[in-house]
Formats: C-alpha cells, sequence, structure tokens
C-alpha cells in the first residue's frame, strides 16, 4: 500500500513502523453524521482511548449529532460542524465561517487527524488541521490529503470493522477487542430519572414488559409497510399483554397520524423528543423493533435488546451486533436485495414479506405468549 505525505510518496509500512505514538498527545477524529453512522464510530474512539491513554481526543461532528457523544468519558472535547449554517449563506459568508473553523482547529496542534467519513469537505477539514499524521480511506483524489491510507475496498466487514481499518494503519492491530465491542451512548443519572418519570407520568407500568416500535425512518425503502407496524402493536398488546410505545422523528408526523388511526389504545405514542431524551426513555424498553435507521443503532448504543427489520441494505454489515445481548436482524433473502436503492421500484418485496409473524416469532423467544 503507497501513500502520499507532505514530503512526496512514501510506503505506508515503513512509515507506521517510523511513529512515535506515545508522543500522540491531541488527536481529532470526525464523523459529520448520520445518527447510526456516529454511533458505529464508539468503539473505536474508546479503543482508541485504550491504546493511547495520554491523548485527548476531541470530535468533529455536525448538530444535532454530537448530542450522542456528550458524556463519553473517551472524549475530551466536542467540536460542532455548523453545516446548515454554512449552507445556507452566500459564499463569502460561508468560506470566512469555515475559515474561522480551520483556525480554531489549527490553534489545537492536533499530533493525529481520523477522517472517519471521507467526503471532499472532511478530508479538506482533516488537511487544513495540519496534523502531521492524517489518515483517512483511499477515496479519488482525497488520499492525497493524507499521509497515511487505508484501502477501502477490502471486502465484506461490518461497518465497526470499517472504522476500524483506520487504527490499523497505526499499527494497532493487535486491539481486536473491538470487533466485538458494541457502540455506546452515555447517559447521566438526571436524564435516566428523567425517563422514569417520564413513563410514571404517562401511567406506563415499569413491572409490565414495555416494547418500543419505530416505523419511521430516512428512506422509503427501507420501511416496514405502517399497516404491518399497527398489526405488530396490537397484537404484541392482546397476544403478549405488553405495553408498546411508538417513536418517531421530525418529520414522521404524518406516520404517527395514520398510525393513531390505526391503533387506537393498544399503544401509547410518544411526542417528539430530544436525541438525549430519546436515549434515555429507549434504555427504559425491555425491547425495541426498528426499520433500519439511527433510533435502531440508538436503542442497541443504551444497552436494550433490538430487533432491526432489514429490506435493501445489509444486516451484516449494518447490524454488527451480538445477538446473545437479544439483537436480531430480521430480512427475507429476496433475490433483488441488498440493492442500496432509496426508493423501490418494483414490489419492494423485501419488506411487505417480512410478516407481523415473522417479527412475533422473535419475540417468542424473548418473552412468553399471555395466557
Amino acid at each position: 500500500m503507497k501513500t502520499q505525505s507532505n514530503v512526496g510518496i512514501a510506503n505506508t509500512e515503513l512509515m507506521r513502523s517510523d511513529l512515535n505514538l506515545s508522543s500522540i498527545r491531541r488527536i481529532l477524529v470526525t464523523r459529520f453524521r448520520f445518527m447510526g453512522d456516529v454511533i458505529l464510530t464508539t468503539p473505536v474512539i474508546s479503543s482508541l482511548k485504550e491504546a493511547l491513554p495520554q491523548a485527548e481526543i476531541s470530535y468533529l461532528v455536525e448538530p444535532p449529532y454530537d448530542a450522542l457523544l456528550q458524556h463519553n468519558p473517551d472524549i475530551h472535547g466536542i467540536i460542532p460542524f455548523q453545516r446548515h449554517r454554512y449552507d445556507h449563506c452566500n459564499w463569502v459568508t460561508s468560506l470566512r465561517l469555515q475559515w474561522q473553523l480551520v483556525q480554531r482547529l489549527r490553534e489545537k496542534r492536533f499530533d493525529l487527524a481520523i477522517d472517519l467519513f471521507g467526503i471532499p469537505r472532511s478530508a479538506w477539514f482533516v488537511f487544513f488541521t495540519g496534523a502531521p499524521i492524517r489518515i483517512g480511506g483511499k477515496f479519488r483524489y482525497r488520499h492525497h490529503l493524507y499521509t497515511h491510507t487505508f484501502d477501502t475496498e477490502t471486502g465484506w466487514q461490518t461497518a465497526i470493522e470499517f472504522h476500524y481499518l483506520a487504527l490499523k494503519t497505526l499499527g494497532l492491530g493487535q486491539i481486536n477487542q473491538i470487533v466485538r465491542s458494541q457502540p455506546k451512548v452515555y447517559l447521566t443519572s438526571k436524564e435516566i430519572d428523567w425517563a422514569e418519570n417520564f413513563l410514571k407520568t404517562h401511567k406506563l407500568n415499569k413491572k409490565k414488559f414495555l416494547i418500543g416500535l419505530h416505523p419511521g425512518g430516512t428512506w422509503p425503502a427501507k420501511l416496514w409497510p405502517e399497516h404491518y407496524y399497527a398489526e405488530l402493536a396490537k397484537r404484541l398488546h392482546r397476544e403478549f399483554d405488553t405495553q408498546v410505545i411508538f417513536t418517531h422523528g421530525p418529520k414522521e408526523k404524518e406516520i404517527v397520524r395514520r398510525l393513531k388511526e390505526k391503533v387506537e389504545e393498544a399503544a401509547f405514542f410518544v411526542p417528539l423528543l430530544s436525541l438525549r431524551q430519546l436515549a434515555a426513555l429507549l434504555q427504559q424498553c425491555d425491547l425495541y423493533i426498528s426499520n433500519d435507521c439511527g433510533p435502531m443503532h440508538l436503542a442497541v448504543a443504551v444497552g436494550t435488546p433490538t430487533f432491526g427489520i432489514f429490506g435493501p441494505s445489509e444486516p451484516d454489515i449494518w447490524f454488527p451486533y451480538d445477538p446473545r445481548q437479544g439483537h436480531r436482524a430480521i430480512y427475507k433473502p429476496i433475490a433483488c436485495r441488498p440493492c442500496h436503492l432509496h426508493q423501490c421500484p418494483r414490489l419492494h418485496q423485501c419488506m411487505t414479506e417480512v410478516s407481523v409473524s415473522d417479527v412475533l416469532k422473535h419475540v417468542e423467544n424473548v418473552l412468553p405468549r399471555a395466557s
């Protein structure tokens, strides 16, 4: 593997052997977005801190996803990247604001910068830090902006293992526990108390099994049909005597409105919450069933057994979670999947053929049916 450095072409293996990792004191990691993607970087952060305990780790990330990293003991500082602010003004103002961020990054004098996103903008920001060691993937021309690169075409691997390639580039391949570790979002005692009081206020009994359902998501092709969720809620309530709650994001109010008409009294619909509040509430659930979207990863990260319903994407990449902890990826082996399409041009078979009964079979492994 070869890569471009500030002084020309050099062999990565030779450069790696010359690195003095004990001298690294300040590290920048960046993954601008999205919810699930940022959460999936937390195992890398914990392993990086374990390997370099003397270093302070800062994280460059877009709001609101910065909330996911708050109170993480391995992160020293969170630097917000205000993309919407930069993109919704004239280009002169945008350049001025972004240059101010560059100056802030340079003032921190990072010894190491790791780009876990790999888009042009994140690559340039890592370059402008001036860090003597800059790590990123071999993405087109952008690999010239890093001093060390990792191969992005290495065959099958989970999303966590893909991020782990950055640490292997540093020669930290001996930290194998990252492959087994789970993402984590840290909650405060105050946030946990808030969630417990929320349940009491809405007459949700902690002594009774609580199941959360998330019918929304960013991409239409990843959505399990709404009427399936309605039937699932009613059958969970009737056949298993459980409490069912629905969660939703800011752009999913219409889904909630339609489901309320179908579900009636079988479930409670949670009002729109902040990311931290949602995390605290998901921790209170005994089980969470979700489409392939950010809240699915959030539930895993707060320790809740989670079922992810998959269609056009690969669960063996995007659901790297231990079934021994109660996690399940539910999908049908349809010939056209994975297709990675945001809109399905066919009959959406990969999602419609996952029946309510298929999901309930997995629920039966967790709790008995009501007598």
